[in-house]
């Protein structure tokens, strides 16, 4: 009785499994012969959030994932039509260039993506996916990513501005450091001074001469402070730099640390480039841009062309 027990219970089990099965996993999609099943979907959605993330649940990212693995599988399907194919040989000069780009060797590289919480493996499978999905697209849509000369100029002159370098101060400063625990008086004599030697430098005087006068007489510093980018400078100097001009000097600015004299030595815009500088970097964009309005269409044609069902 015992082993009849046994067998049926086995025979239940096998029953039930498929049936179980049938509930877990359901067609999320169809893309022409191929389907794509909703325990695929969770399996990416898993990988990017996590078993517990509400994510899982939410319609409108399971549809984004969706449409993503949807493009995916007709790139993979017309990927195989062509016959394109990538080596293992090809994904190692890929992994080279990586590393001659960021300069680090192949132990550096490891640990980077270990930090990311990617095996080496993982990412030559990465790669070998972006190596077919950039060959096809090269191929599908080459004829309509060329930059011609004139567009390259037009859009050099039409963006002028974007192309300007950072503009800079140079500043040098005449400074007297207030002692800690300074009294009022003492605050007033030092105000006093740092005044006194303002009018000189207004006067025209050599402003290294009177610099040395007051740091041998009263310890004051200065000297040249450098360049100073936007944003660089804090208040309150930042608020009087920005109303003086070149060569002339600033009121005394009052600090807790000190009182300050500064000097705008040079305003500089910023150089804008001769269209040759930067010729490459718009050619780059201007075949970016191209190239993604090209990828659209083509994936809206091929998906147009396409049997695809969403059940989901």
């Amino acid at each position: 009785m015992k082993r009849t027990l046994t067998g049926l219970t086995c025979c239940l089990l096998l029953i039930a499994l498929p049936l179980r099965a049938e509930v877990v996993s359901r067609v999320a999609a169809v893309v022409n012969d191929d389907i794509i099943t909703t325990f695929e979907l969770d399996q990416r959605m898993q990988a990017e959030f996590g078993r517990d993330s509400e994510n899982l649940q939410d319609i409108q990212v399971r549809q984004a994932f969706l449409e993503e693995m949807v493009r995916e599988r007709l790139m993979d399907q017309r990927i195989e039509e062509l016959g394109i194919k990538i080596s293992p040989d090809d994904v190692d000069t890929a992994i080279e260039d990586v590393q001659r780009q960021n300069n680090i060797t192949r132990e550096q590289l490891v640990e980077a993506l270990e930090a990311q919480g990617l095996s080496m493996e993982t990412y030559r499978q990465q790669l070998h996916r972006q190596l077919l999905e950039f060959r096809l697209v090269s191929r599908e849509i080459r004829d309509q990513v060329e930059v011609s000369n004139h567009e390259m100029r037009r859009y050099f002159q039409d963006n002028f501005e974007s192309f300007r370098e950072a503009s800079y101060l140079r500043l040098s400063r005449l400074s007297f450091a207030v002692p800690s625990g300074a009294s009022a008086s003492q605050r007033a004599a030092l105000k006093a001074l740092s005044r006194e030697a303002l009018d000189r430098l207004r006067a025209g005087e050599a402003f290294d001469r009177v610099l040395e006068h007051y740091r041998q007489e009263r310890g004051a510093e200065g000297g040249s402070l450098g360049r100073f980018g936007q944003g660089d400078l804090s208040e309150p100097f930042a608020t009087v730099v920005a109303g003086l001009q070149v060569g002339h000097y600033s009121e005394v600015i009052d600090t807790p640390q000190g009182l300050h004299i500064l000097r705008l030595d040079e305003r500089n815009p910023g150089r804008v480039p001769e269209f040759e500088e930067v010729r490459e970097q718009i050619s780059r964009l201007l075949i970016e841009q191209k190239r993604e309005v090209a990828l659209d269409n083509w994936l809206t044609n091929l998906k147009q062309q396409s049997h695809i069902e969403m059940r989901i």
